[in-house]
């Protein structure tokens, strides 16, 4: 037996209970079974193994030795003769990082599913996939990016392979009631699976997606050469959104009102998040996926495994997937430009942006970024958005010399593909190009905690930028709806029907009123607030007017003087300045 064999059976959907069992020929009397801590893409220990109820092995003579050494690894006493190993899972996870089961989708990430064996690791591994018994599932249909064998039937149940356990494990599986769109890009063909009965084009939604891949094979200039096929798996919910990149697929997760609806040609915000994350996904086929950081070679998914180059990976890509949706015609200009000025927003009205450098916030993702608190606006600067003002400045220097970020992004593809790339790559590849003092400017901005000079830059692509007050909570740039709100620094929630401070920004008004995290409103100069009327109540006081607020902390009715002062220039306006750079730079890559 010279390959890893795993038969998942779904045994009681209503639990949401998956019975594993695993086979295999031992090639040493110990070994050791594994599940990782944490899947590639996703920087935060999930200790998968939490989730199985039960395990036990044996051989044709009976029961086997298994002791359970920590929380992820169990060791395995045996003979020469075939190993089975049955383990029951409990799938209940709501996103694409694990497994989920009910009576209408099974999705199962090998990732959480399948244990390691110890020495067998680089053999073929196989999923036996058992359809369930449940009548419900009878419609059921399977898409997955593992190889199907030959006695497998089209997206049917049965037995799919992988060539060794980090390929399997990079490969979720889905089951259940779906469409099935299907395009190709430079004759690959990519497959759009969407789950459940939606009420919407799927037809336009396959030709988005369609157009969205073709720019981004435009930035690299080719589909990878170890591309087979790729698959979008979109698992549609009431309420959910999110994306996970794989080697030859995504996993995505979408609520059913993001997809267009029947009959309409607009790209609504909703429409537009969608197609972004398929558009951000889908570069992570060449940009993590294959090109990567270094210390990435090879994955160590048994703990926290630290780079300070997610600004490179998640950065950049979020900065290719939004205007891919305009360089492909799917939004125009102006919407282009509101979204710019919401990621340019949600980094510089967080007082974050002068506290953490991008280089700290890649490195502390494990225990900052995927685990914030109250306190992470003030604290933790986003990789993701700000990474991708960083790439926003560097395209507007470069193009300012008749260059561009995508010349920079295809040289690192092309150098550092079988190496991954050092920490200092990027500088590297800037002094190749006769861009020294950028090189050193870019160093500057990973370094420092301090906001980037997009004023100064900025029009280098053809756009002025100024800055505002934020005036509400939800004020992410673009012309101010007053003439003046006062927004006091503080996100709030309603809890027991009143306002109760959920965050308070450092240096805000309630801030400096000594207001804290958990405090429940109740009156301003005696009048009642409700989330209701907060806003339009203080607008009503002039400017720099101190009011007495009155509130409960914990159990205690206390009091503070809260002066409404206007905030500082903390969110985003743009406007186009020159036409000619403005289109140079939407036009090509």
């Amino acid at each position: 037996m010279n390959s890893v064999k795993f038969q998942f059976d779904i045994t009681d959907i209503g639990a949401h209970l998956l019975s594993v069992t695993l086979t295999f020929k031992p090639s040493a009397p110990v070994h050791e079974l594994t599940l990782p801590a944490w899947i590639p893409g996703s920087y935060m220990i999930r200790d998968f193994a939490r989730n199985i109820v039960s395990i036990n092995a044996r051989d044709n003579s009976g029961p086997l030795p298994l002791q359970q050494l920590d929380k992820q690894r169990w060791q395995l006493t045996c003979h020469a003769d075939i190993v089975t190993v049955s383990y029951l899972v409990y799938a209940n996870d709501l996103s694409v990082r694990a497994a989920y089961i009910d009576d209408e989708i099974a999705v199962l990430n090998p990732a959480c599913l399948c244990l390691a064996v110890s020495t067998l690791q680089h053999l073929p591994q196989h999923i036996l996939l058992s359809k369930p018994s449940d009548p419900l599932c009878d419609n059921w249909r399977v898409a997955t990016a593992l190889q199907a064998d030959s006695t497998t039937p089209w997206l049917g149940f049965g037995q799919y392979s992988a060539d060794n356990y980090h390929s399997l494990i990079d490969s979720p599986i889905v089951a259940g009631i779906f469409t099935l769109q299907q395009f190709q890009i430079n004759h690959i063909e990519h497959y759009l699976v969407v789950t459940g009965n939606n009420l919407c084009d799927l037809t336009r939604f396959s030709a988005d997606v369609e157009r969205i891949c073709q720019q981004q094979v435009n930035v690299f200039g080719a589909l990878p050469q170890d591309l087979n096929h790729y698959w979008f798996l979109l698992w549609v919910t009431e309420d959910g959104y999110g994306g996970l990149e794989h080697m030859q697929s995504t996993l995505l997760l979408c609520s059913r009102f993001d997809l267009p609806a029947p009959q309409s040609s607009t790209v609504d915000e909703k429409y537009q998040n969608l197609l972004a994350l398929c558009s951000h996904e889908y570069f992570h086929t060449w940009w993590v996926k294959r090109l990567k950081p270094a210390c990435f070679h090879p994955y160590q998914l048994q703990a926290e495994q630290y780079t300070t180059q997610l600004w490179l990976y998640e950065g950049f890509t979020s900065y290719f997937d939004d205007i891919a949706l305009l360089r492909a015609g799917i939004i125009d200009i102006p919407t282009y430009m509101k979204t710019l000025e919401k990621t340019i927003s949600r980094v510089t009205r967080n007082p974050s942006d002068s506290t953490q450098s991008l280089v700290d916030s890649s490195f502390t993702a494990w225990t900052k970024f995927y685990k914030q608190d109250e306190n992470a606006l003030n604290a933790v600067v986003s990789y993701y958005a700000k990474g991708a003002l960083l790439a926003l400045c560097l395209d507007a220097c470069l193009r300012d010399n008749d260059r561009s970020l995508a010349e920079v992004v295809r040289m690192l593809w092309q150098r550092y593909l079988a190496t991954g790339t050092p920490d200092d790559a990027v500088s590297c590849v800037l002094h190749e190009l006769g861009f020294k003092p950028l090189a050193m400017q870019l160093e500057n901005w990973l370094q420092q905690a301090a906001p980037l000079p997009l004023a100064e830059l900025l029009p280098k692509l053809g756009l002025d930028i100024r800055f505002r007050a934020m005036q509400h909570a939800d004020d992410l740039g673009g012309k101010a709806e007053h003439d003046s709100l006062f927004f006091i620094g503080a996100l709030s929630k309603t809890h027991n029907g009143l306002v109760q401070l959920s965050h308070i920004y450092h240096g805000s008004a309630a801030h400096q009123a000594g207001l804290m995290v958990g405090d429940q409103l109740l009156a301003v100069e005696g009048r009642k607030i409700t989330a209701a009327n907060l806003l339009p109540l203080l607008a009503r006081y002039p400017v720099n007017t101190s009011v007495t607020v009155q509130f409960f902390r914990k159990d205690r009715l206390l009091q503070r003087q809260l002066l409404l002062s206007l905030n500082g220039p903390q969110v985003a306006e743009l406007t186009p300045a020159d036409d000619k750079r403005l289109h140079n730079w939407i036009a090509t890559a």
